[in-house]
């Protein structure tokens, strides 16, 4: 099933579109200065930065619609291997696209995929957003 779950992710994701918001928010921290010397700031080091694109949250994305803490009784052996090999197909399929896969600093529900763009990327892509 994992690897079903892998080739779902890969067909039903817009791939693209995750790439491009990614590259964008990466590019929105740097636009003022990619000309100039990057500020160094959460996520820049100089030679690039990294971007998000907000995935869903745990409730809409995993197969069981379930966010786990430790005191949680309502979680069965079954959704947790399918949450689990649902998390791992998702990070490989983050890995293929050059990316990770992060929760929310704010909410942990919240799914975001990150991708570091190096500064050549952000000005060559920055034209084409």
């Amino acid at each position: 099933m994992a690897r079903t779950y892998y080739a779902a992710i890969l067909h039903f994701f817009d791939w693209p579109g995750i790439l491009r918001q990614s590259n964008m928010d990466a590019l929105e921290h740097v636009t003022d200065r990619i000309s100039d010397e990057v500020m160094h700031t959460d996520g820049c080091d100089g030679e690039g930065h990294v971007g998000s694109s907000y995935l869903g949250s745990v409730m809409s994305l995993y197969p069981s619609g379930k966010f786990y803490m430790p005191w949680t009784s309502n979680q069965t052996n079954d959704d947790v291997d399918r949450d689990s090999r649902f998390g791992a197909a998702l990070d490989k399929a983050a890995s293929k696209h050059g990316g990770w896969i992060e929760s929310g600093e704010g909410d942990p529900t919240d799914v975001y995929f990150m991708r570091y763009w190096t500064i050549e990327e952000l000005q060559a892509n920055a034209f084409e957003n």
